[in-house]
């Protein structure tokens, strides 16, 4: 059972994993296209530019429709209480109907009829449109457009981020690959030579082999092969990690190709770079719209200095369960035009301060800006100066490995014949692996430091390497 278990899992994943085979470039696409941080960056885009829409919507007059129904308790009553004043020809006319002693100067006034139903129903379209804001609509449109531009620069750093990633995955794979055939040769030889030297041994040479050369070479290929072991290991491992970055399926198999090609110098000064960064870094232009986004927030906070000026209307159509009264259907339609200014006389220094305020918050992202500076100018430094003995040590390496892998094809070659010692061997064969291994190590650095050069200026400039 467990068996056929195994079995259907193998299968299963065969089924559904695929063969993957990619050099940095496509690397650098695909993951690009399927890494979630890079996802994640393009969805703040979309909210900042939703952001953007809605304060927008400023710019335009507001209309709203706004219907709502009540009953009241009762009917509302209008009461009225006092006298009218009668003229003297009026008072006189009526003093001639009324009992002795009336007082026919005035009549009573006392009133109580109904006002309004109980029930009310009302229909309105409300209209609403800012003319003027002292600045304040425009300076947070102006702000949303900005936080839109600084959600594009996210995006950009994100990418950088994942281009960098990939090359240093994929050049530390390039690294341990080409060791691992460098060692691979070396461990085939000594293989040979302890089998050899251990025929020698038992055999007889014209060679003085001892024990001990025969321990040593023994020792030396064990070494090797636990060094070969180690790097496979990490082989398989860089290539899980790249295969994560890319997004790719966990059954998927990937495969890294790559071609032997020469390593070009950096060929931009450092004074270059350091001027693209300042224009190209995500991150200096990210504190560069930080500050002109303080700039607009100085403005939104000082229009409160400035009167704001509102044109309004409405237009209503009004239903009563009484068909007089002050409801009537003279008066269920109406409508309302007109303009309202507001002008803050005296707000406790409120304004004044919040305008203190957003002054001194840029003066930090200036002070912010500067470190920014300095220390994306430093680290180029440090990144040209390593690239630059790096490819000095590449050049010289080069040289070196060359001649050590020749003094160990012959030093192979003599000891077969019996023509070299076995402590010659042995030595030539470590050197190789040595010189060859350093030169590797300078060329990963150095496409490294290139790499990250490319990130700090915030451009790819090392499209050749």
């Amino acid at each position: 059972m467990k068996k056929t278990l195994i079995a259907i899992l193998m299968i299963y994943s065969s089924l559904y994993s695929k063969d993957i085979t990619l050099n940095l470039n496509e690397a650098i696409d695909t993951a690009l296209k399927n890494n979630a941080l890079n996802r994640i960056s393009k969805l703040n885009l979309q909210i900042a530019q939703a952001q953007y829409q809605q304060a927008l919507s400023a710019n335009y007059p507001s209309l709203d429709a706004i219907m709502y129904a009540s009953r009241d308790k009762n009917d509302t009553i209008f009461q009225q209480r006092g006298a009218f004043t009668l003229p003297a020809y009026l008072g006189t006319a009526f003093q001639a109907f009324a009992p002795s002693g009336t007082d026919t100067s005035s009549i009573s006034a006392d009133l109580d009829t109904k006002a309004r139903g109980r029930d009310t129903v009302v229909g309105q379209l409300e209209l609403n449109y800012p003319l003027y804001t002292g600045g304040k609509i425009s300076a947070i449109i102006e702000q949303a457009r900005l936080n839109k531009d600084i959600a594009k620069q996210s995006i950009i750093r994100d990418k950088n981020s994942i281009i960098f990633d990939v090359k240093k995955y994929y050049y530390g794979y390039v690294l341990t690959n080409e060791l691992s055939r460098i060692i691979k040769k070396i461990h085939k030889r000594m293989k040979f030579s302890t089998e050899l030297t251990k025929d020698f041994l038992e055999n007889g040479s014209d060679l003085k082999i001892k024990r001990t050369d025969y321990l040593s070479a023994k020792l030396t290929t064990s070494l090797l092969q636990s060094t070969l072991s180690k790097i496979e290991l990490n082989k398989k491992l860089l290539v899980n990690a790249i295969s994560n970055l890319l997004g790719l399926k966990i059954n998927d198999n990937l495969r890294i190709k790559y071609k032997e090609q020469n390593i070009l110098k950096q060929n931009s000064s450092l004074q270059d770079l350091i001027k693209k960064s300042y224009a190209l870094n995500p991150d200096m232009n990210k504190i560069n719209l930080a500050i002109k986004i303080k700039d607009e927030q100085v403005l939104e906070a000082s229009a409160n200095n400035y009167p704001m000026v509102n044109l309004f209307g409405n237009v209503s159509h009004t239903y009563n369960s009484y068909e007089y009264g002050y409801l009537n259907k003279d008066n269920e339609n109406s409508w309302t035009i007109g303009l309202a200014l507001k002008l803050s006389l005296f707000d406790g220094f409120k304004t004044k301060n919040q305008v203190i305020e957003k002054k001194l918050d840029k003066k930090v992202y200036e002070e912010q800006k500067l470190l920014l500076e300095e220390g994306l100018a430093i680290q180029l430094k440090n990144e040209f100066i390593k690239s630059s003995i790096g490819f000095q040590q590449i050049d010289i390496l080069g040289e070196a490995s060359k001649t050590a892998s020749e003094n160990s094809r012959l030093n192979y070659k003599a000891y077969q014949y019996e023509m070299a010692e076995a402590e010659d061997l042995i030595q030539s064969q470590l050197v190789e692996v040595y010189v060859k291994a350093d030169y590797l190590k300078y060329i990963h650095d150095y496409l490294l430091s290139l790499a990250t050069i490319d990130k700090l200026v915030g451009a790819q400039l090392s499209e050749n390497f």
